[in-house]
This record gives C-alpha cells, sequence and structure tokens, in this order.
C-alpha cells in the first residue's frame, strides 16, 4: 500500500510541475531588443520613444519585454551589440542598421539562433529577414517632381545625398537623379546633409557660397535648417524639399517657403515591433511592410502623389519642440499613440 501511495504522490507531483512549467510558459513575455545604429538626429529619439510608448500598451505590454541598445554608427559597433543580444537570448531583435550589407554575418548568427530579426527605416539587405520602410522611392519622385514642376530644363540644383553609406540616402538620391536627368535638370553641387541640423546648414551655405545662381535645392534635411542657411547668405529662397519637422512645417507656414515637406514615420519602430509579435505568434507575415510617405507643402503643384496642406494648429504646432516629428504612425496603426505622448520624447 506505500508503495502504490508514494506512486500516486510522485504522479501527482509530476503533473503538479507539468502544469507549473505550462503556466510559466503561457505567462513568457517575448525578449524584444531595438538595436539602434545612430543618434545624431532627433528623429532616431523620436523613433525609439514611438517604439517604447507602443511596447508599453495594450495587448504589447503583457506580451512583449522591449529594451534598446544603442550603439556607435558602425558595423563594428552593432555586430558586437547584436552579438551580445543573441547571447542574452533574445526572441527577436529589430535592427536600424548602420550598413546595408555589412550586417549579414551577425544577421545570420541571430537567425540561426531561432531569432527573429526585423530590420526598419535605414535597412539590412539580407533574404531572411522581415523589413518595415516608408515608401521612399515614392517620396523621392514626389520631391523631384516638384522640382521639375516649377524649373525649366537646364536649372541649376543642388542636391543632398544624406547620409554617407546609409540606405536610406542613397534609395532617394538615386531615384531624384534619374528624374533630374530625364527632365534635364543640371545638378551643379552635392553635399552630404547627414540628417542634421548643424552639419546641414553648413553644408547648405557653403553650396550657397559657391553657386550664387541656384535654383533649386534638393534637401535632406530640414526647412528650418534651409530658412537659417538662406537667411545668413541673405539669399532669396529658391524651391526646395525637406523632411518633416514641427519646426520646418511652421518656418515654411511662417515665411510662405516654396518646399515640400516628407514625413518619413519615426513610428517604423512600433511597426517592426508588431511584425516581430506577429512572427512569433506564427502568423504568416509578409517579408515587407511599406508605407506611404506623409507629404505636405504651402503649394498646390500637381507631384503624382497626394500632398497635405501645412495647417496651425493639426501639422504645426507653437507650443511643441521643433525638431518634433508628426505623425510618428499611419493613422489605422493600433495601438495609437497621442502627441503629447510623443512629444517629451527626450524624457
Amino acid at each position: 500500500m506505500r508503495r502504490k501511495f508514494g506512486c500516486a504522490l510522485l504522479c501527482l507531483f509530476l503533473i503538479g510541475v507539468a502544469f507549473a512549467g505550462y503556466g510559466e510558459s503561457a505567462d513568457k513575455k517575448y525578449k524584444i531588443g531595438l538595436s539602434n545604429s545612430y543618434m545624431g538626429n532627433d528623429w532616431r529619439q523620436i523613433m525609439i520613444k514611438t517604439a517604447t510608448v507602443v511596447a508599453g500598451k495594450p495587448p504589447y505590454d503583457e506580451k512583449v519585454d522591449f529594451s534598446v541598445v544603442n550603439c556607435e554608427n558602425t558595423p563594428e559597433a552593432q555586430t558586437a551589440t547584436i552579438d551580445v543580444m543573441i547571447e542574452q537570448g533574445y526572441d527577436a531583435i529589430l535592427i536600424d542598421a548602420s550598413s546595408t550589407t555589412a550586417l549579414t554575418p551577425v544577421i545570420n548568427r541571430a537567425i540561426a539562433a531561432g531569432i527573429v530579426c526585423v530590420t526598419f527605416d535605414s535597412v539590412a539587405d539580407h533574404p531572411d529577414v522581415y523589413i518595415a520602410q516608408t515608401n521612399l522611392a515614392d517620396l523621392s519622385k514626389a520631391w523631384a517632381n516638384f522640382l521639375v514642376a516649377q524649373l525649366k530644363p537646364g536649372a541649376k540644383i543642388a542636391v543632398d545625398t544624406g547620409l554617407p553609406g546609409m540606405t536610406n540616402g542613397n534609395i532617394v538620391y538615386e531615384t531624384a537623379m534619374k528624374i533630374f536627368k530625364d527632365a534635364g535638370i543640371n545638378v551643379v553641387a552635392e553635399f552630404a546633409g547627414e540628417w542634421a541640423d548643424g552639419v546641414g546648414q553648413q553644408k547648405i551655405s557653403s553650396v550657397l557660397a559657391a553657386n550664387p545662381d541656384l535654383d533649386g535645392l534638393f534637401s535632406q534635411v530640414y526647412g528650418e535648417t534651409i530658412l537659417a542657411a538662406f537667411t545668413q547668405a541673405g539669399r532669396d529662397l529658391i524651391p526646395c524639399t525637406a523632411y518633416d519637422t514641427n519646426a520646418g512645417m511652421l518656418a515654411a507656414l511662417d515665411n510662405n517657403m516654396n518646399i515640400i515637406i516628407g514625413n518619413n514615420a519615426p513610428g517604423l519602430s512600433a511597426i517592426a515591433l508588431s511584425v516581430a509579435v506577429r512572427v512569433l505568434d506564427g502568423e504568416k507575415v509578409d517579408k515587407l511592410t511599406e508605407i506611404t510617405p506623409g507629404l505636405f507643402s504651402n503649394v498646390a503643384i500637381d507631384v503624382g502623389f497626394p500632398v497635405t496642406k501645412i495647417v496651425e494648429g493639426v501639422n504645426a504646432f507653437r507650443d511643441l519642440p521643433g525638431a518634433l516629428d508628426w505623425p510618428v504612425l499611419p493613422a489605422d496603426f493600433e495601438p495609437s499613440v497621442t502627441i503629447e505622448e510623443i512629444a517629451n520624447y527626450q524624457n
């Protein structure tokens, strides 16, 4: 009897352990990390804040243990940090890449370890990663079409190449250059604005000093940056392009700038998070999730894509930080975030 009773107790103990393990598995959160390689502009800070805010809202707050790992903007530094994340057993890694191709070996190691890899914004070129990206080719087409519509063949323009070595800048640059070539627009100067206000203003100032008869500016920096450079040089504004900042929207509005502003949504990080969770949940997910860029202008010109008028209180805000890039997410993304949740992105 005692032997049978002991066996029964053992069985009950093993069943209890099994159910305890099941409970722990059911409650286990996905460990997801964001690998960011560049902190040289406010967009990256807003990007991080947006992902962090979304990760703290249902359904992600109960499903995800989210963290951000920043590093220097080199493939070597990002590779080292991702290797550490692999060792720490992350379930998914979201990668804003420092290089299109140089991260291939470490991504191979992550995938071999069973980690879901989602690259976003500045993407890595790898056949087995998921991608979340703004359609930057369309954004560049709209920008280039905006300039071509106002300039005659033979017009002289300067072109911003973005941040050297980064995928995004290359896509925007190469798309626009083809359009300018076909339209007979002369590119008389190129510069790397690095998506940074200070660098961009310095580079534009140098271009203006060397080119007194410039007709247009294809820029990957910001409206307030362009205004400051032209004001400092004592030059009249010319047709130009820019990425979205709140200060740039206000500058365009207050100075009636002949400008088209494009929004590369900082919430790509949150979209990448959503993709990773869906993959980990076992859903079938497309390799590419692409969003439509927002376009804003004071000028009514057909650029082949919808353009929204700049309106104070709707997309330009006097009482919010100048570097804010709004909207941060597409209108149909869930969970939604408010401008108040993102505005203090540096805190």
